[in-house]
């Protein structure tokens, strides 16, 4: 073999090595995170106002594992920890249910049922079960923090209700949970409940209005919409989208914690983010000391 030929041969081992390596550094880092939240989870006082202690978290944690573990999932296991810990702040006292829609098999509903279980609050899980409508289909999606794009299909994340329920009988705490079967446009009006979080995983731009316009004004003050669609900038979209907003619910658009990047859970990125609900920032917040 030529020396040149020799070279290029090491260029290309060394790159592959370099690029290999980077890769698991990442890796290592996200793994630090993760263990990270889950330590703090676990070993903080979450739920402490409703009696839940330090071997329940660490049993809910083990129970989201085995979730995850046997129901194909959208969503990362750290996740459903993050929903949990949002879930455990609700003060007590505060009446209200947990909603999600977009529940694909069913392993994030496992995870939430066991969490409402915890903290004795319904499971409101909506979902066509039959997978992604046509809608929209034609519209390419814009992932620019990632540098991709891509294009939905008509059945995506399909999950029956018969299985999804299944999952949830096996891994989760059924007895909490009320399915609701059907689009979301024609699903959601008929409920009147009122809820304290809602996790929202619906891919597409028509189904994320159609579940802010019926979930939001049945929020209550201070509660916590979390959604698994950061990363899309044509979803985000809708949450800056003041004409919308004054049009639909007479109000601005209440912007959006993670747009484009999601929360930092991961080295480059999460598709986790979230918007509260709050009637008066002055009542809410504290004053910032820089301002």
């Amino acid at each position: 073999m030529t020396l040149p030929r020799l070279r290029e041969k090491a260029s290309t081992l060394l790159k592959s090595t370099h690029r290999l390596t980077q890769a698991l550094s990442r890796r290592s880092v996200d793994d630090h995170i993760e263990n990270y939240l889950i330590h703090d989870f676990t070993n903080g006082d979450y739920g402490a106002a409703y009696g839940i202690g330090k071997k329940d978290r660490a049993e809910l944690v083990e129970r989201m594992r085995a979730a995850v573990g046997n129901i194909p999932s959208a969503t990362r296991m750290l996740y459903h920890v993050i929903l949990a810990r949002e879930l455990m702040k609700v003060p007590q006292g505060a009446a209200g249910d947990v909603i999600e829609c977009g529940a694909y098999k069913g392993a994030s509903s496992a995870s939430l049922s066991l969490a409402c279980q915890l903290v004795g609050r319904k499971l409101w899980v909506c979902d066509s079960f039959a997978g992604l409508p046509v809608a929209e289909a034609e519209i390419v999606r814009n992932y620019p923090h990632l540098k991709a794009y891509g294009q939905y299909r008509e059945g995506m994340y399909s999950g029956a209700l018969l299985e999804v329920q299944e999952n949830v009988r096996k891994h989760g705490a059924i007895g909490q949970c009320e399915f609701v079967p059907g689009l979301f446009s024609e699903s959601l009006p008929r409920l009147s409940a009122k809820f304290v979080l809602a996790f929202i995983d619906v891919d597409l731009t028509s189904s994320m209005q159609d579940c802010i316009r019926h979930i939001w004004p049945n929020m209550i003050d201070e509660g916590v919409v979390y959604t698994d669609d950061s990363c899309d900038i044509e979803v985000v979209r809708v949450w800056f989208d003041d004409a919308w907003w004054q049009r639909e619910l007479g109000s601005r658009a209440p912007g959006y914690v993670g747009s484009g990047c999601g929360l930092p859970l991961s080295v480059e990125n999460s598709s986790l983010g979230y918007v509260q609900k709050v009637a008066s920032i002055r009542n809410s917040y504290a004053k910032a000391s820089f301002l």
